[in-house]
């Protein structure tokens, strides 16, 4: 990625990812985050505006992977949506475990190849708490062919962010959220979560 794309990340995505991981917190959980394709095309802005949870049991199966990575890119290419898949998000099982391993990297490999800048987020499970008091993930770039922590901060949308997808946590709006894994045990589940977009949007 060139130093001077931003990388910024507004409430609903952020919000999303955040209770993904709250909604399972003895597990590892994946999923994408999508990009405003015309702000990276025209401003050199990757602008995260939703997020899709993917996977709370085996994170790296490769047929559910696809058929759900398929489905996000059809929804993606809508010309309503204008949309790109450019990020992807990981929590790993233990608290300590913060840094990419081999799902992480593999599928952030993936992204990269069809989205040349794509960004990785690995989640710090210590930093996940009802009070929201600072960002949970730290950002990976794609240098030289390997993952790299970049000590720069990720920019939140809106100077609320946090304390919004602190409010959504006590009200346990998690427990609405709907993950691919929850969509493929029943398909009426929809891995867009449009119940938790409007508790996001009725917050902002």
């Amino acid at each position: 990625m060139a130093e001077h794309v931003r990388v910024k990340v507004n409430v609903k995505a952020y919000a999303k990812l955040v209770l993904h991981a709250a909604k399972y917190p003895h597990s590892a959980v994946n999923g994408v985050l999508l990009a405003d394709k015309k702000k990276l095309s025209n401003s050199k802005l990757l602008y995260f505006v939703d997020c899709v949870p993917l996977f709370h049991q085996c994170l790296g199966l490769a047929p559910m992977l696809e058929t759900a990575l398929l489905q996000i890119d059809s929804y993606c290419k809508n010309r309503v949506n204008e949309l790109v898949i450019a990020g992807y998000y990981q929590a790993n099982e233990r608290i300590d475990e913060n840094k990419p391993n081999g799902v992480a990297t593999k599928i952030a490999d993936k992204l990269n190849a069809n989205c040349h800048g794509a960004c990785l987020f690995m989640m710090d499970n210590s930093r996940l708490s009802m009070d929201c008091e600072e960002q949970v993930f730290e950002l990976y770039t794609h240098v030289n062919n390997e993952w790299k922590k970049k000590q720069s901060s990720v920019e939140l949308e809106g100077d609320s962010c946090l304390a919004i997808t602190s409010g959504l946590l006590t009200s346990k709006a998690y427990l609405s959220l709907q993950d691919y894994d929850c969509h493929l045990d029943d398909i009426t589940q929809s891995w867009l979560n449009p119940e938790v977009n409007k508790m996001i949007t009725s917050s902002v």
